[in-house]
């Protein structure tokens, strides 16, 4: 022994032997006094001190049942001594611990209990009462196999039976009372002490589990007072999250890393989160050592512990993760506007429902297909009959992996009946985990009706066009062919102006879209050149007509014709002569065109020409023949008057009339 303590559980024992041997050589020479005037201890209260004293330095269950089994059959020269645990569900009896005397074999293993004990005893046993057995009575029921002298003490937890301490001796003896009590009083302080050891044990395993778990934890873990928020512990992954030392931490308040910091603000913040009575959870901001804020989301409970409440914190840092969802957040705000600003609608099918739903301007301006639960037959329903098959083989194309993209066009009908274009185009955004098939295809829809119309329109713009270009080379090859004059120049003057009067109209044509020519711009661009900047010598009166595409350039011609007689002959040949055009349409707007050209102010006329010019037959070729019309020509003696009939396949509304005037 040194300092008052014993280097192991052998040297209590033998320490405890020794006093036991030195109680019982007292009692041997009873009565001769210790010569202070003080009894000696009896045998039995020294081995109860003995026991107590052994018993006292135990750390482990096994270790205090092999000691109390030790004194108990050194005192009572016993063969053996054991503990023996009862497991009730399987009805077995199993060795904790068996001492011997060392010349007497104990038995080990198990032993069925309702073989070693009779109903009777094993009753007597559960009722927490002792069995005694001399060995010469085995015909009672024995204690243990054998012919053996037995004392079974019961073993209770809580008044069930949970096992037995035996100690038995050979050869038969009989059993003094005081020898039964002392086996009743080592079995129920060895198991008092065995129970408590346990419990002690357990406990120091549930501090070292606690322990380990605490510091192994993949996150702060940061204990509090919940009533002035000091900060009582920390694990080693706080220390190095948040970047100070444990001896820091533990002067710290939960408010020098909070943001809020103040503590009436952290407690109305925690109270917002409570999920269930004690357990609260809500993400907040901390302050690092280096000043770094981060985001965490924070799990608290309230526990007791020796005696006093705290508050476990565990701290999940959660900043990338924020920033990750800001990030999705942005994008999906910068998505939404890209699909709503170019008037996409969105749409996807659950693949392992068997069910669609979709979302969007379509959503209200086709409304044979439901927004939500709609199975891909109702989607195909409404699809237009010619293109129906197609769509659905590229849909299962995409579904079945055969392409990676659906892309179609095809019609839906509108709420009007009408037939809507629709552009479409989707992909597989989701796949199954361990299979990899497709369960989700999504992608976008918009209406194109518009854009087919305009490509259709555009189409019948370059058939037009190439149409009016031939025909314009054909209307220049002729006038190369008709022109006459007496010299060259003479010759390229005409050409030019009949060409440029084509030119013209060519120019309103596509101002237009090559959807008609206003009158009167084409009437005003066709006289212009005659007129050498003096306009006021044409007047133009007439309500605001679109001649059709078809007429535009032959009309030009016959305007051209006209200028150029006037100007050889006529009224504009003379420095006071002057140009009246007026026009009218009939009754109905879409049926003629009357206009009539006067001359006045220019040489006095004899009468018709002798001869019909090149002129005469263009005006003859192009109005009546090219257009459908008719031509009438007076010649006054004041001056030239043509009388134009020109039927009209398309005009502006005849309400809008307006007198325009050179």
């Amino acid at each position: 022994m040194r300092g008052g303590r014993y280097r192991d559980a052998a040297e209590l024992i033998r320490a405890a032997l020794a006093a036991l041997d030195a109680s019982n050589g007292a009692g041997d020479g009873a009565g001769a006094g210790s010569g202070d005037g003080e009894a000696p201890p009896s045998r039995d209260e020294g081995f109860r001190l003995a026991l107590e004293e052994g018993l006292r330095g135990q750390s482990d269950p096994l270790a205090a049942m092999a000691c109390a089994a030790e004194l108990l059959g050194s005192r009572l020269g016993a063969a053996r001594a054991g503990y023996w645990e009862l497991d009730d569900g399987a009805g077995t009896l199993r060795m904790a611990w068996n001492w011997t005397s060392g010349h007497a074999a104990g038995p080990g293993g198990e032993a069925q209990f309702r073989e070693a004990f009779s109903q009777e005893h094993a009753a007597r046993l559960r009722a927490g009462r002792m069995l005694v057995a001399g060995g010469d009575d085995a015909g009672t029921g024995g204690a243990m196999p054998g012919a053996w002298a037995s004392v079974v003490a019961p073993l209770l937890e809580a008044g069930a039976l949970k096992g037995v301490l035996c100690v038995q001796s050979a050869p038969p003896r009989p059993w003094s009372p005081a020898e039964v009590a002392l086996v009743r009083h080592a079995a129920e302080r060895s198991w008092e002490t065995a129970g408590r050891l346990r419990v002690e044990a357990a406990l120091r395993e549930s501090e070292e589990r606690h322990r380990v778990l605490f510091e192994a934890a993949p996150f702060s873990v940061i204990i509090i007072d919940p009533v002035t928020h000091a900060v009582l512990d920390v694990n080693a992954f706080a220390c190095a999250a948040y970047g100070h030392p444990r001896e820091a931490f533990l002067g710290m308040n939960i408010a020098d890393l909070d943001v809020l910091g103040e503590a009436d603000a952290i407690r109305a913040r925690g109270r917002a989160g409570a999920i269930r009575p004690g357990v609260q959870e809500f993400e907040a901001r901390h302050r690092t050592a280096d000043g770094t804020i981060r985001d965490v989301l924070v799990r608290v409970q309230g526990v007791r512990l020796g005696g006093r409440d705290v508050t476990y914190g565990a701290h999940f840092d959660i900043t990338a993760r924020k920033a990750a969802e800001a990030a999705l957040r942005a994008s999906e705000a910068r998505l939404r506007l890209a699909v709503e600003g170019a008037r996409l609608s969105t749409w996807e099918f659950d693949l392992r429902r068997g069910t669609g739903s979709r979302a969007g301007p379509l959503q209200a301006a086709l409304p044979h297909v439901p927004g939500q639960d709609f199975p891909l037959s109702r989607w195909l329903d409404a699809i237009h009959p010619e293109e129906r098959a197609a769509v659905e083989s590229r849909f299962w194309g995409v579904v079945q992996d055969a392409t990676p993209r659906f892309e179609a066009e095809f019609r839906v009908r509108r709420s009007d009946g009408q037939w809507a274009w629709i552009s479409s185009f989707g992909a597989v955004v989701e796949r199954d985990g361990t299979s990899g098939l497709p369960t989700r295809v999504a992608g976008v829809a918009q209406d194109i009706t518009d854009r087919r119309a305009a490509e259709e329109r555009r189409a019948l713009l370059m058939r037009e066009v190439d149409h009016r270009a031939k025909n314009a080379l054909a209307v220049v090859q002729a006038t190369l062919r008709l022109t006459q004059a007496s010299d060259l120049e003479s010759f390229r003057a005409e050409v030019e102006g009949r060409v440029a009067a084509i030119a013209r109209a060519q120019t309103l044509l596509a101002d237009e879209s090559w959807s008609g020519a206003d009158l009167h711009a084409l009437l005003e661009g066709g006289l212009a050149p005659f007129l050498g900047g003096e306009k006021h010598r044409a007047r133009l009166e007439g309500p605001r007509v679109t001649l059709p595409p078809g007429a535009a350039q032959p009309f030009a011609m016959a305007v051209h014709e006209l200028a150029t007689n006037a100007t050889k002959h006529g009224a504009l040949s003379t420095c006071g002569g002057e140009v009246r055009v007026a026009w009218r349409l009939g009754d109905d707007p879409r049926d003629t065109l009357h206009l009539r050209w006067t001359e006045a102010g220019g040489p006095a006329l004899p009468g018709p020409p002798v001869r019909r010019g090149f002129g005469s037959r263009v005006l003859e070729g192009t109005v009546r023949h090219q257009l459908g019309g008719t031509v009438t020509l007076h010649w006054e003696g004041t001056g030239l008057i043509c009388e134009i009939e020109l039927p009209l396949s398309r005009t502006t509304d005849k309400s809008n009339v307006r007198a325009e005037g050179g």
